[in-house]
């Protein structure tokens, strides 16, 4: 008999790390220091540099709540877990908790092609376990309510690969001009607000 765990204690732990790994985005922005006699003259300065790390942090935190949303929808259906869908969110959270790195370093580097490139394959990796877990959830009778529906469901698959396209267009676009690439990932909610119009 197969080994099955209530999806009730996944669920506490993913929202767990979720919460960690997006309060952890802000502690990569580091806050300018000025000494007290400077600070009238230099601060405006310095907080303007601040700007690409700011940035990143307002991306990296939205794609981290849209993962975290999914994540919620993709389980609403679902009954129980058994272990491969256990192992795929422990992989899934193992590149979560990857992000606020890879976040930091291209806030502090965003000219720098290497920096942006392993925040975007970060991106990539986390959105393509989504769509893997949506596609075998999707799959899998057993742990789904009967009354699932499978073409909600399919909806959902073409939703989660979103991110991911976005993420291997930024890969792309880094290889041409780093701090353009950053800019890719606006393109996730006028690509979600079609795919709602047209039903899918």
């Amino acid at each position: 008999m197969e080994y099955h765990i209530s999806k009730i204690r996944l669920e506490t732990m993913v929202d767990g790390i979720f919460a960690i790994a997006m309060t952890l985005l802000v502690l990569g922005i580091t806050p300018p220091k000025p000494t007290g006699s400077q600070a009238q003259a230099i601060l405006p300065g310095m907080v303007f540099d601040l700007f690409p790390e700011i940035f990143i942090f307002i991306i990296a935190f939205l794609i981290l709540a849209t993962f975290w949303l999914n994540h919620h929808r993709h389980f609403h259906f679902v009954r129980s877990v058994d272990s491969r869908l256990l192992w795929i969110n422990i992989f899934l959270l193992i590149s979560i908790v990857f992000i606020p790195f890879s976040t930091d370093v291209a806030g502090d580097y965003p000219e720098v092609q290497i920096a942006v490139l392993l925040f975007h394959t970060s991106i990539l990796i986390v959105g393509l376990f989504f769509a893997y877990q949506i596609s075998y959830i999707s799959k899998s009778v057993h742990l789904c309510d009967p009354e699932t529906d499978r073409n909600f469901l399919q909806s959902h698959y073409l939703r989660s690969m979103l991110i991911p396209c976005a993420a291997l267009v930024a890969v792309i676009v880094s290889f041409v001009n780093p701090p353009v690439s950053l800019i890719v990932y606006i393109v996730i909610p006028v690509g979600l607000y079609f795919l709602i119009r047209s039903g899918s």
